[in-house]
């Protein structure tokens, strides 16, 4: 029988190998919106997108210093010495509309580096520029290692349309091929249950990930959020959500043609109560990580399993 700790390559688990210590994200918030919501593409965001951007509604009166130092001393408790955090600058797209804003931030992250020695950046694939890049790669001379996390959500560009996201597939593959050749590491977001989505449309992300050479993954569930558009249409009836087991099977599944050595950052969303509407009831973020192993461990297969059969 496989070993548990073999059948999937989580973040966890690749950062006690690596760094001997799992370190914790410390949730940045510089103020930012992105092209979806400034009529740039179009307004309101994504329908799932609530007012804090997919982050965590850091206070935006709040200084990056008190940012930083509230979460640190969060992550000290699993770290009370030496390394601790992942600097995270997280809510909503941190190059675009241009890269001021960030650029002044990493400047003052650069003091944070000796107990944050990983950097990661969340963006849209189409506000990813050649000058994003070029000013993300200079943080390697000052961070260990730079992430860059796009997101794809989902491999069919109709279903972008449907959920007025106005991006696309052709921008991923550029973004992670503009990131790669500078030496940045690559996450891409997957999520299962869009409204639109055909079947298999988490198997075609991941075949998609796999084709753009992403080191790292996150899954996401569809979550219905409050003062989202889409909470309006779940009042009125208009979509679906996945079950937690159909979820655990489908990324499963997932996991099964994902390449062994490419790092799970992220098994399953949560949300804080107070924002939260519906799929209910959902286990917990423990239980489904436990449920998708051990339906792994059920058929016999493990990350990347399957990959034989599909290349």
């Amino acid at each position: 029988m496989e070993c548990k700790e073999t059948l999937v390559n989580t973040l966890g688990r690749s950062l006690l190998r690596r760094r001997g210590r799992r370190l914790r994200r410390v949730m940045m918030d510089l103020g930012l919106s992105c092209p979806n919501r400034d009529g740039t593409s179009g307004y309101g965001g994504c329908i799932y997108c609530d007012i804090h951007g997919s982050g965590t509604g850091a206070s935006r009166d709040q200084g990056l210093e008190a940012q930083w130092q509230e979460g640190l001393t969060r992550a000290r408790k699993v770290n009370p010495e030496g390394p601790a955090a992942i600097l995270y600058f997280q809510s909503y797209s941190n190059t675009w509309p241009d890269l001021a804003p960030l650029a002044a931030a990493l400047e003052q992250a650069k003091n944070w580096a000796q107990e944050a020695p990983i950097l990661a950046i969340g963006t849209r694939p189409d506000c990813f520029s050649p000058e994003a890049a070029e000013l993300l790669a200079q943080q390697l001379g000052t961070f260990e290692e730079v992430w860059v996390e796009f997101g794809l959500e989902t491999a069919d560009d109709e279903v972008q349309k449907r959920i007025g996201r106005h991006d696309s597939l052709a921008n991923f593959h550029a973004a992670c091929e503009l990131a790669g050749q500078h030496g940045l590491t690559r996450i891409a977001h997957c999520l299962a249950g869009l409204p639109g989505e055909k079947p298999g449309g988490l198997l075609r992300q991941v075949e998609e990930v796999r084709r753009a050479g992403c080191e790292g993954i996150k899954f996401h569930q569809l979550m219905v959020l409050k003062r989202t558009k889409l909470a309006h249409e779940w009042i009125n009836g208009d979509i679906s959500l996945l079950e937690d087991q159909e979820y655990i099977q489908m990324v499963a599944d997932a996991l099964e043609i994902l390449p062994p050595e490419v790092i799970v950052h992220r098994l399953v969303a949560e949300a804080p109560a107070t924002e939260y509407l519906a799929p209910k009831p959902w286990p917990g973020r423990q239980k489904v990580h436990s449920e998708i192993e051990n339906e792994l461990r059920r058929r016999g297969s493990s990350q990347g399993s399957a990959l034989s059969s599909v290349s």
